[in-house]
Formats: structure tokens, sequence, C-alpha cells
């Protein structure tokens, strides 16, 4: 789990693994074949990146992010299985509008997301500072203070319930699959096998999902110290706030995830590890099955 040659992310219906010059894609399909891409690259410059100090923090923020991206747009030429079925109403709506369940229940998981988001995360906090708490007299910096105590809380909210959605859920899947092989590797000498990984934890102490929760919620507290009336000031001031809590994080983070567990790093990790266990779930063995052909593809063409 802290070989920095190894990165890995969820795709549709399958996992994309990148260990060294070698990136292997691999979904399941609908006929339950297991399609497999292999892809050769090299990133001298990232791999350099990552064993700078600070400056690893944000390429594992921004490179985590890209690596998604990447994921899901190499993935989807694979053809992946349709990630639900949808019930029967649900089939019966689609076809009344002639589109596909699958893409209808993603839309509608995207709105939420859209909704919990900008409802939560945006609005609320907006409503609040505008009509509620004007009405107790407060100053504007205890306004923004609870504002930022409701936005941080709201993030929380949103990392519990998202990755409940349906279509959500099974990328969160796929992350655990992804854990149980990388939690097997280091057992193994080369290939591992599906009935292996298969018993191994689905949870990881070093989670760039978690990370990447952490330092938005972190940033939030920031933004709220910082205010600044020029838009486009105020944007390249956040975005460069972000990056320095994403590079000031990442040093202790690392540290506490390559000890060895302990009751003391279990504690100092207990918010970490809080959140990797909202956003991963425990895989069907046929997920672990994608991910060992995914693992065992790219280590066996990496040069």
């Amino acid at each position: 789990m802290n070989d920095l040659n190894i990165h890995a992310s969820p795709v549709a219906e399958g996992v994309r693994f990148q260990i060294g010059s070698a990136t292997a894609f691999a979904v399941r399909k609908e006929n339950k074949d297991v399609a497999l891409r292999i892809r050769r690259e090299y990133h001298p410059a990232r791999d350099a990146m990552e064993r700078l100090p600070f400056v690893r923090g944000i390429v594992r923020l921004a490179g985590g992010a890209a690596d998604f991206l990447d994921g899901v747009s190499e993935s989807a030429q694979l053809m992946p299985q349709r990630i639900v079925k949808g019930s029967r109403f649900e089939q019966r709506f689609a076809e009344l509008f002639r589109i596909q369940p699958t893409a209808m229940i993603a839309t509608g998981s995207a709105i939420v997301i859209l909704l919990l988001l900008g409802g939560l995360f945006l609005v609320g906090p907006w409503a609040l500072a505008r009509y509620v708490l004007p009405l107790y007299e407060l100053s504007r910096t205890a306004i923004n203070a609870v504002c930022c105590a409701a936005r941080v809380l709201a993030g929380l909210l949103c990392a519990v319930l998202i990755p409940r959605l349906r279509v959500v859920s099974r990328l969160c899947m796929y992350r655990g699959a992804i854990n149980k092989v990388l939690n097997t590797a280091p057992e193994q000498d080369g290939q591992i096998s599906r009935e292996k990984a298969d018993q191994a934890s689905h949870l990881s102490r070093r989670s760039d999902a978690a990370f990447a929760v952490t330092v938005l919620l972190l940033s939030v507290i920031a933004f709220a110290l910082v205010r600044i009336d020029t838009l486009p000031v105020q944007l390249l001031v956040r975005v460069l706030t972000a990056l320095i809590i994403a590079a000031v994080l990442n040093e202790p983070l690392r540290l506490l995830e390559n000890a060895a567990p302990s009751g003391f790093t279990n504690v100092l990790l207990a918010f970490h590890l809080w959140l990797e266990r909202q956003l991963t779930r425990a895989p069907h063995t046929q997920m672990v099955e994608v991910a060992v052909y995914a693992y065992n593809a790219a280590l066996q063409n990496d040069r």
C-alpha cells in the first residue's frame, strides 16, 4: 500500500492499475467476461515529484483526480456492463423515455449529488448567514464562524450520504476490491490469486479519497479566514490555499500511514480511518476478480 510506484482507482464496473510503466484497465462486460486493456507509458516528472517533500502532497491530490478521470474515459471504451438494472418501475419509466435504466439512474444520482452539495454546502450556510443569524445581532466574525462550522458539518454529511447512492456505491465497492488486492500483494511474490485476495481486508490505512475530502474540509475553514472581494483574485487565492493545505497535510499523514499500526497511531488517524470506512464498501467476489486481473496484467507488463 505504501509503494509509490503503484496507483489504482475505481472506474465504471472495473479498476485501473498503474504499476511503473504499465497501466491496466479491467472491466466486467455485459456477458460477464472481463475486458482488459494494457497501456504503456512513462511518468518521469511525476515519479520525481512524488519523492519531493510537500510537492508530493500536491501530486497526490491532483494526480488522484487525473487518474480517476483517465480511468473513467478509458474504461468506457471497453463497454462495461450496466451498473444497475433498475427496479421494474424504473425499467418501465426508462422505456417511456426510450433511455437505458442505467443512464436514468446515473442521471438521477448526479442530480441528487448536486442537490446535496448545493443545498447543504452552499445554499444552506448562505441562507443561515443572510436570514437567520442577523436576528441574533452577532458580529460578522461570529457569523462567519457559524457558517464555516455549518459547511464542515455539511461536507461530513455529504461524505456519509453520497457513497450510499447506487451508482457511487459501486465505485466504493471497487475501491474495496483494489484494497483487497493491495493488502494481499506484500504477502505474494509476483502474481496474486483471487482466492487469496478475497480473504484480505477491504480497508486501507492509505486512502487518497479520504485525503482529498480532508483537504476539502480544511480548505473550507481556511476560506472563512481569508476574505477577498475581487472574484478572480479570490479564486486564485483559494486554489493556492487548497494546494498548500494538501502539501502540508500529506507529510504527517504519510508518516502515520506508513507507521506500524498501534493504539497511538490509530488515535491520530481516527478521522482519516473513519472517512475511509465511509468511502469504501466490501466488494463482491467478482469485483475482486476484476481487480486481480488488472493488477497481474500491470505487474507482468511493467518494464
